[in-house]
């Protein structure tokens, strides 16, 4: 049965969930199958993307298991789906809201598994803001387990809104090179193929190094991290103009995008116009730091 998903909330509340989780459609397909689902990853697929909405009894009660296999609180996808015509709560972290133009960006560029082809194991992002307050350079350092047999990854740039995404590229210094680029004008985000220098065999490691340039130097109020993975280490180093300093800077942790903040901490630029963000062992969830110019 097809559905009416114009104005529901189910697909982006499972979008953010398996971005999340960092789990593969196969591996939540399998999972489901041990509690007595057949539910196949083209059906799994139709959810997330919104062509279709879960509505036969089994399917609801697959709906059910997917909360505990995704790990998130009991009801949420079911209230979602009983309430069609509720918008999800806006923050200044609502993934739910771009999920699926990343996706449609990233099948665009091969990548149609997303982010669930690597585990994350270390991150360093080194951020350069420009006299407008904008966010014009970041220097990314990764080291990656691989989930499967693959020879490429998805890199993400969201512009702030407005902003022009042509201006916006992706460079890659070591690892690999890039290829397919993808642009959405109206969200002002980029999604660029960054195809590894070699196959990267299921439980190898693999270490890559880009740097992402955003040329409109627009006014930019936070820089976080989703893990969708506990992490060995990660790394926020920001860098900030002499022309626009900021007068308050908070680090923050949520153990969901548009969640309550669990920790925040009040942090002070260096003397250099620096600060840096630091966290070993981290849990799922959302870390950053977010900061007012005058």
């Amino acid at each position: 049965m097809v559905a009416d998903v114009g104005a529901n909330r189910f697909p982006g509340e499972l979008r953010v969930a398996l971005h999340a989780s960092g789990l593969t459609l196969e591996a939540i397909q399998r999972r489901l199958a041990d509690r007595g689902f057949s539910i196949g990853r083209s059906t799994l697929s139709y959810w997330q993307n919104g062509r279709r909405l879960p509505t036969e009894a089994k399917s609801l009660l697959a709906v059910a298991a997917l909360e505990d296999i995704l790990k998130v609180p009991a009801g949420r996808f079911t209230e979602a789906l009983h309430n069609p015509g509720s918008q999800p709560a806006r923050s200044d972290l609502d993934m739910a809201a771009s999920a699926a133009r990343i996706d449609a960006l990233m099948e665009g560029v091969g990548c149609p598994d997303g982010l669930s082809t690597m585990e994350q194991i270390n991150t360093v992002a080194i951020a350069e803001y420009g006299p407008g307050g904008g966010l014009r350079i970041v220097r990314n350092l990764d080291t990656f387990r691989a989930l499967v047999d693959t020879d490429r990854y998805p890199l993400i740039h969201g512009g702030e809104p407005g902003g022009d995404p042509a201006l916006i590229r992706h460079e890659a210094i070591s690892g690999g090179r890039i290829g397919r680029v993808r642009r959405d004008a109206e969200a002002n985000l980029v999604v660029s193929e960054f195809i590894f220098d070699r196959v990267i065999r299921r439980g190898d490691f693999h270490f890559f190094h880009s740097f992402s340039y955003d040329d409109n130097d627009q006014e930019s109020l936070l820089l976080y991290a989703l893990l969708t993975a506990p992490r060995t280490m990660m790394i926020l180093d920001l860098g900030f103009h002499p022309d626009r300093l900021p007068v308050r800077i908070e680090e923050f942790e949520r153990a969901v995008d548009n969640g309550p903040d669990l920790l925040v901490r009040e942090r002070t630029l260096s003397p250099d116009r620096r600060v840096t963000f630091v966290r070993e062992r981290t849990r799922r969830g959302v870390a950053g730091l977010r900061w007012e110019y005058a």
